[in-house]
C-alpha cells in the first residue's frame, strides 16, 4: 500500500463532519463543512458560519492528518481590498454565490474587482449583472449628481428643455422652457414652463427663460419707444441674462406681426381692426358701407355712392368688414362697392359702423339700402342670375310692388294668372278678373279641373260637378267648363241615384244634377256625352271586368272560362280554375316530391269540383307521406292486396313513378315503395271512395290532403317538408279493416309519447277528435298527423305514421274528373 489508514475516532465533534475510511464506515478524520470554517483561536476549536462577503469552501474531504487541510478558510468577494460585491447571506459555500451590490456588476473576469456604474448608468442592489444598466433615451443623470448609482429614477431624469409625456422624453414645444433636471416620478416632469406672456422662442427643447426672446405677433412690449428701445433704453434680447419684459396686445387700429420690434403699427388708410391683438396689416379692415381712396396726404375712407334726390341714378352699397386692401378703389368706389343693379336705387339705411361718427349716422352697408318704387319689379338679371334688375313700370295684365320697397328680393311683377288682365304699373291683384271655366282663389284665376266648371266674369271658385261626373278638359280653354251643363258621365260610370227604386236606372237619366258612380266589377259602360246611353251593362255570357270603372268585358267571371274552340265563358272543368282575372281556365299547378332516391317526383294537381274561382282547391292526385309524419301510413300487411312489378320501369325514378301511377283514378290508394339491395319493390292498398255521411255506419279513413301550391316534401335523411293542409280530406271504405282499425293495427298515434308506450296505442272520442270536425282542426295542427279514422262504435281517432328504413309512401287520391256525380261527396271540405 501507498499509505496508512489510521482509524482515529469513531464520532466527531459538533459542526465536524467526517471523512470515512476506505471502507466507507470507519470516521479517519473531521473537518469543517462547506459555509464554514475553523475558528483556531477558539479552545477547544470549532466550525463557525462563513459571514456575509465571504465564501467557505470548507475542509478538505481528503484529510487524513491533522496536518491536512481541516478547518478551510474564508475566502472574501472582493479581490485586493476592493468594494462592491458581496453575498445575500452567511454560510455562502463558493465564488459564484458572490453578487453585486447598489451601483455595481459583476466582474468581466472572476476574482477581480467589481465594476462600479458611473455616468447615465445604473444597478440596482444584489444583481448579477455583467454590465451597468443605461438610462431610457433622452434621459441622463444631473451633471452634478454625486448619488449611488443604484436608484434608476434618481439616477435617469428628465434634462432641461424636456418634459416627459407617456414614458418618452420630448423636446419642449415652443413657447415653453425648462431649466433644470427632474425624476420622472415626479409630477412637474410632464409639462414645461411657459414664457410669460408675449414672448415665445427660437426653437424647440429650450433649457433657459432667457431664450424667451422672441415677441409674439400682435404684443408690443411695454412702454416700447421703437422697434429696439423701451422707455428710451436699448434692449438685448440675445443676452444670457435677458429677463423678458412686460407685454401688452396692439390696440385696436394697430397690428404686429413679429417683424417690426417692439411696437405695433397704425394701421394705413384710417382703417381699424376688429379687436385688439391683431398680427397682420390684413387684419386692418373697413367698416361696411365705406372704401378705400388714395389722396395727397396718405388716403381716407368714404361712403359708397348712392341715389341722389329726385333722381333714378342707380345705387351702390357694400356689406361686411373687409381689409383695406380689397376695397381701395382707383376712382369713386364703383369698382369696389356692389351695385344694386340696373335701374335699382340705394340710400343709406343702415346703422353707420366708422368709429367716431354720430349714434344716428347710417351708411350704405347692405343691399336693404336698395330701393323700388311703387308699381315696379325686381326680378333676377337673365344675363347674370346673381345679380337683380328693376322692371320699371310693370307691363299690362301684371302688378308690381305695392309701396316703395326696400332690398333685393325677388319681387317681379306678378303676371294676371291663367287669362286676369290688369292695367299698366297696377300695384294691386284686384284689378284681374276671369273667363268662363276659370275659378277664383287666392292665387288669381285657375281653370277648372276635371269635374268642375265656373262661370264667366263670376270671380268665384270652380264648382264640383255632381259625384261620379267629369268635364272635357282642354288646357287653356274653359268654353267646355262653363255651366253645369257640361258635367258629363265618363266612360265606365253611369247614372246612379241611392234613392230611386231603381238607383242603376233612374227616372229622370237626363237630368245634369243626377250623380254617376263607376260601373261595379261584371258590367261596363262605354258612353262619353248626355246624347249616349249613360246606363251601366251587366256582362254577358258569364262575361267579366278586371276592376271596377270597366269600359268593356274583357275576362271571364271567377270560375269560368273559354275552352278551346268556344267563344263564350263556360264553367271551369275538373283540375282548373279562374280567379276572374283572365279568359281561360287555369290548370291546377303540379307539384314535386323528393322521393328517397334522391330525384323529384312530379305530381299532376286534380280538383274534386268543377266551376272553382282558386287554386285553393288544388291537391296532387299522388302526394308523399309527409316526412314529420313519417316514412309510411302504418297499415296492415292484409291491406296491401295489390303488388305492382316495376322491375322493367328504368331507373329508380321512373321505378317510383310507375309504382305511384299505376293507382287507379277512382280510388283511394296507398303506395308503398321499398328499396333493398335486390332493388325496388311497390306494392298498394286500393278502397273504395266514400261519402262525408256516416249513416251508412260504414268505418272510414279521412287522409290530410295537401294543396297543391304547398305540399308536403322531404328526403328520408331530412326533415324540411310543408305540411300545411289543403282543407281537403279524401275519405276511403275500411269497412273490411274495421277491427283492426279498432285495435289500433291502422297508423300509430301521432302523439309519440302514446308509440313508446304501445304500438297500437288508439284514443278514440277525445276532446281533440271527438267528430270529424275537431279531429280536422286537431290533425291540421299536427304535422306528425296524416289524418283520422272513424269506427262505428268506437268513434274518431287521430292517426300517424311510422318510420321505416328503406322506403316511403304515395296517396293516390281519387280523381274527381273520373268519379263523376260521386266526386262531391267522396272529399270533405272545410
Amino acid at each position: 500500500m501507498s499509505s496508512v489508514e489510521t482509524y482515529v475516532c469513531l464520532r466527531c465533534r459538533a459542526g465536524y463532519v467526517p471523512v470515512k475510511g476506505s471502507d466507507g464506515k470507519s470516521v479517519v478524520q473531521c473537518v469543517c463543512p462547506p459555509g464554514t470554517f475553523q475558528n483556531t483561536t477558539a479552545n477547544p476549536k470549532t466550525c463557525v458560519p462563513c459571514t456575509i462577503g465571504s465564501f467557505c469552501p470548507g475542509g478538505d474531504p481528503k484529510a487524513r492528518k491533522p496536518t491536512d487541510n481541516i478547518g478551510g478558510l474564508p475566502m472574501s468577494c472582493n479581490a485586493n481590498d476592493s468594494t462592491g460585491l458581496t453575498t445575500k447571506s452567511p454560510r455562502s459555500t463558493r465564488r459564484a454565490d458572490c453578487i453585486a451590490q447598489a451601483g455595481y456588476v459583476l466582474p468581466a473576469t472572476a476574482g477581480t474587482a467589481a465594476q462600479e456604474c458611473t455616468g447615465s448608468t445604473y444597478a440596482p442592489a444584489f444583481n448579477r449583472l455583467r454590465t451597468c444598466l443605461p438610462c431610457q433615451s433622452g434621459l441622463a443623470a444631473p451633471t452634478d449628481y454625486t448619488g449611488a448609482h443604484d436608484d434608476k429614477l434618481a439616477v435617469c431624469q428628465v434634462p432641461p428643455g424636456k418634459f416627459w409625456e407617456l414614458n418618452v422624453v420630448r423636446d419642449c414645444p415652443k413657447g415653453l422652457y425648462r431649466e433644470e433636471y427632474v425624476r420622472t416620478d415626479n409630477k412637474t416632469s410632464i409639462a414645461c414652463l411657459s414664457c410669460p406672456e408675449g414672448w415665445t422662442t427660437q426653437n424647440i427643447g429650450t433649457p433657459r427663460r432667457s431664450l424667451c426672446n422672441v415677441l409674439l405677433p400682435g404684443y408690443q412690449v411695454t412702454g416700447a419707444d421703437n422697434a429696439t428701445s423701451v422707455n428710451g433704453l436699448p434692449v438685448n434680447t440675445t443676452a444670457d441674462d435677458f429677463n423678458p419684459p412686460a407685454t401688452e396686445f396692439c390696440p385696436v387700429g394697430f397690428y404686429a406681426d413679429g417683424t417690426a420690434g417692439f411696437a405695433c403699427v397704425r394701421c394705413p388708410y384710417q382703417a381699424t381692426t376688429l379687436k385688439n391683438g391683431s398680427t397682420s396689416a390684413d387684419d386692418c379692415v373697413v367698416p361696411p358701407g365705406y372704401f378705400a381712396k388714395d389722396t395727397a396726404t396718405g388716403g381716407v375712407l368714404e361712403q359708397c355712392p348712392t341715389t341722389p334726390a329726385n333722381s333714378e341714378v342707380d345705387g351702390y352699397y357694400r356689406p361686411g368688414w373687409k381689409s383695406y386692401k380689397e376695397v381701395l378703389s382707383t376712382s369713386n368706389g364703383t369698382d369696389k362697392c356692389i351695385p344694386c343693379g340696373a335701374g335699382i336705387m340705394s340710400t343709406p339705411m343702415d346703422a353707420d359702423e366708422m368709429p367716431g361718427v354720430a349714434a344716428d349716422a347710417k351708411a350704405p352697408a347692405s343691399s336693404a339700402s336698395c330701393y323700388i318704387k311703387a308699381g315696379w319689379g325686381i326680378t333676377f338679371d337673365p344675363s347674370d342670375f346673381t345679380k337683380f334688375k328693376a322692371i320699371k313700370p310693370c307691363p299690362a295684365n301684371t302688378y308690381g310692388v305695392a309701396n316703395t320697397t326696400y332690398g333685393l328680393i325677388n319681387a317681379p311683377c306678378k303676371a294676371c294668372t291663367k287669362n286676369l288682365y290688369s292695367l299698366a304699373a297696377s300695384t294691386n291683384f284686384t284689378a284681374c278678373l276671369n273667363p268662363g271655366g276659370f275659378g277664383y282663389t287666392s292665387e288669381g284665376a285657375n281653370q277648372c279641373p276635371d269635374g268642375f266648371w265656373a262661370a264667366k266674369d263670376s270671380m268665384a271658385p270652380c264648382e264640383q260637378c255632381p259625384a261620379g261626373r267629369t268635364t272635357l278638359y282642354v288646357p287653356g280653354n274653359g268654353t267646355f267648363q262653363d255651366a253645369i251643363e257640361d258635367c258629363i258621365v265618363p266612360p265606365g260610370s253611369g247614372i246612379y241615384n241611392g234613392n230611386d227604386t231603381n238607383p242603376w236606372s233612374p227616372t229622370d237619366p237626363t237630368n245634369p244634377n243626377t250623380p254617376a258612380k263607376e260601373c261595379p266589377i261584371g258590367f261596363y259602360s262605354s258612353n262619353d256625352t248626355l246624347a249616349t246611353d249613360n246606363k251601366c251593362k251587366a256582362c254577358p255570357d258569364n262575361g267579366s271586368t278586371t276592376a271596377p270603372g270597366s269600359t268593356s268585358c274583357t275576362v271571364c267571371a271567377a270560375g269560368y272560362g273559354i275552352a278551346t274552340g268556344e267563344t263564350k265563358c263556360s264553367a271551369c272543368p275538373y283540375g282548373k280554375f279562374n280567379l276572374g282575372t283572365s279568359e281561360s281556365c287555369n290548370t291546377c299547378p303540379q307539384t314535386t316530391f323528393n322521393d328517397f332516391v334522391g330525384d323529384g317526383y312530379l305530381s299532376n294537381g286534380i280538383t274534386f269540383r268543377k266551376n272553382l274561382k282558386g287554386p285553393e282547391s288544388c291537391v296532387p292526385i299522388h302526394a308523399q307521406l309527409p316526412k314529420p309524419v313519417g316514412d309510411r301510413f302504418g297499415l296492415p300487411d292484409a291491406m296491401f292486396t295489390e303488388t305492382v312489378d316495376v322491375s322493367a320501369a328504368g331507373d329508380d325514378k321512373a321505378k317510383v313513378a310507375a309504382c305511384v301511377t299505376a293507382c287507379p283514378a277512382n280510388q283511394c290508394c296507398i303506395a308503398e315503395i321499398e328499396k333493398s339491395d335486390s332493388g325496388i319493390t311497390c306494392k298498394q292498398a286500393r278502397l273504395a271512395p266514400l261519402g262525408a255521411s256516416t249513416a251508412d255506419n260504414k268505418a272510414r279513413m279521412y287522409y290530410k290532403l295537401p294543396p297543391s301550391e304547398i305540399a308536403a316534401a322531404s328526403k328520408n335523411t331530412t326533415t324540411s317538408a310543408k305540411t300545411m293542409a289543403s282543407g281537403i280530406y279524401a275519405i276511403c271504405d275500411i269497412e273490411a279493416h274495421k277491427a283492426a282499425a279498432a285495435a289500433g293495427e291502422l297508423g300509430t298515434s301521432p302523439d309519440p309519447t302514446k308509440v313508446e308506450a304501445g304500438r297500437n296505442s288508439i284514443d278514440f272520442g277525445t276532446a281533440a277528435c271527438k267528430n270529424a270536425e275537431t279531429c280536422k282542426a286537431a290533425c291540421a295542427a299536427d304535422a306528425a298527423c296524416w289524418g283520422f279514422i272513424y269506427v262505428p262504435g268506437s268513434g274518431f281517432a287521430l292517426r300517424g305514421g311510422e318510420s321505416w328504413l328503406g322506403g316511403r309512401s304515395f296517396f293516390g287520391s281519387p280523381n274527381g274528373a273520373d268519379l263523376g256525380a260521386l266526386a262531391t261527396s267522396t272529399v270533405e271540405t272545410w
